[in-house]
């Protein structure tokens, strides 16, 4: 009887192991594409991410994808630049995003575009110049 008691801690014990390392491992996350006509090739798309800290910097090319990783209970700030326009938005925001693996946006001509499902677009934020 205490060989079967022990063998059940141990198959508890390596369960739960299992279970937080597939919690630890799960995506969540948030995209971003350039999505531009190729007439804005020459023009840099730089974006920075950051949530308390500097996350990512970088000059995004049409057709490209930046995939940033998240920590569920942190907001994460994007801010664009093309050109002389600017634009920010919630990379990630808990209060709006949680329960959602990954949150797609999309940089068009005029703005930023959202969507849970990298199908159905809802416009976010446009480009300021001011």
């Amino acid at each position: 009887m205490a060989n079967h008691s022990l063998l059940f801690s141990l198959a508890l014990v390596i369960f739960f192991l299992c279970a937080t390392l597939h919690a630890e491992s799960s995506t969540t996350g948030f995209e971003i594409k350039n999505d531009l006509p190729k007439e804005y090739a020459d023009v840099p798309l730089d974006i920075l991410v950051k949530s308390d800290k500097l996350i990512d910097h970088q000059v995004l090319k049409v057709g490209k994808t930046l995939k940033v990783g998240v920590t569920q209970n942190a907001i994460y700030y994007v801010r664009a630049i093309l050109g002389n326009e600017f634009a920010s938005v919630h990379g990630f925001d808990p209060s709006r995003d949680a329960g959602h693996e990954t949150v797609f946006w999309l940089v068009k001509e005029d703005g930023f575009y959202f969507s849970y499902d990298n199908a159905s677009w809802k416009k976010d934020s446009p480009w300021n110049t001011e």
